[in-house]
């Protein structure tokens, strides 16, 4: 298959573009599905900033619509909440209007549009709003977005839905390797807090999620190889807070002795409206047979630093 990755620097493109067909993302799948590893060579073109502009109409349509691809998958956006809580032009531009020029240009290829979500869709001000046995908001749970980010995120999915061929996966949290055209993550924040302090807050009241972004490129290569399409909810079942994660990673990373500190969005200081609560449940995956089981947060987390010690994750 012919692939385009849109923002192929940020968080998620990297993983998309760097390690589509590595053997060793076969291998993770293999052992996590029990059974062998199988070759990947699909062809990946890559696009990102400064040489692709997602947002440039007649541009991006025509660079996709000539390279002539199976699969369109926008990894590309904006997830600086509160910088764009104030500039709600800017997030429609890259969210909104971005996946209407992606969604023309699939369709003059007839190819697959593969769009991602969040989990600040479902809005809930505080988890005394959250039932305290909640498995999490499934696909055919009403979507209730509070912030700019959280709107535009789910009118692109709307856009995306009216392409005759897509896939809209949407997921609670991400971490992974960064760039210079990446807006960062909590993994990456701790990594970069152990040089420079020994003490560090963290929020103490949110529950999401955390899933690494090769977890995500498992799981979508086992969807589409499933021939699954429509709204689908990526998630392995498990939940905690920042704050949790932060004490984990430091367990790991062998600095037991780092003060974490739990605080409060309220004192935090927040511009705009973040959920309390944006654990998924998927019906789709649970329904499915054949597709990448996302692991336990932590399990994922270590895997992650073992990667990056050049340890064997698969």
């Amino acid at each position: 298959m012919k692939i385009v990755v849109i923002g192929s620097r940020g968080t998620l493109g990297m993983a998309l573009a760097d390690f589509w067909n590595d053997p060793r993302v076969e291998a993770r799948i293999a052992a996590n599905l029990g059974r062998d590893p199988v070759v990947s060579n699909d062809e990946i073109f890559p696009l990102n900033l400064p040489d692709f502009d997602v947002c440039s109409r007649m541009l991006a349509i025509d660079a996709i619509t000539e390279l002539e691809p199976d699969v369109v998958v926008n990894a590309s956006g904006i997830n600086l909440v509160d910088w764009l809580e104030p500039r709600g032009n800017t997030a429609m531009n890259v969210h909104v209007h971005a996946v209407a020029n992606l969604k023309t240009a699939v369709e003059r290829a007839g190819a697959l549009l593969v769009q991602f979500g969040c989990g600040e869709v479902f809005y809930r001000e505080s988890l005394s709003d959250v039932p305290p046995d909640f498995p999490g908001f499934s696909e055919s749970d009403e979507p209730n977005p509070a912030s700019v980010y959280a709107k535009t995120k789910l009118e692109s999915e709307r856009v995306a839905r009216e392409a005759s061929d897509h896939l809209v996966l949407r997921l609670s949290s991400l971490f992974g390797e960064t760039s210079e055209y990446s807006s960062g993550n909590l993994v990456a924040s701790l990594i970069n807090s152990l040089s420079r302090t020994t003490k560090i807050s963290v929020l103490s009241d949110r529950v999401m999620e955390p899933l690494w972004s090769i977890d995500v490129l498992c799981a979508l290569k086992t969807l589409l190889a499933r021939g699954v399409r429509g709204l689908c909810h990526l998630s392995g079942g498990s939940r905690a807070t920042p704050k949790e994660v932060a004490e984990r990673f430091f367990w790991e990373t062998g600095h037991r002795k780092r003060e974490v500190v739990g605080i409060s969005s309220k004192d935090y200081g927040e511009v705009a409206p973040r959920s309390a609560f944006t654990v998924l449940r998927s019906e789709t995956l649970g329904s499915t047979e054949g597709v990448y089981r996302i692991p336990d947060w932590r399990t994922a987390l270590r895997d992650y630093l073992d990667w990056r010690q050049g340890g064997s994750i698969f």
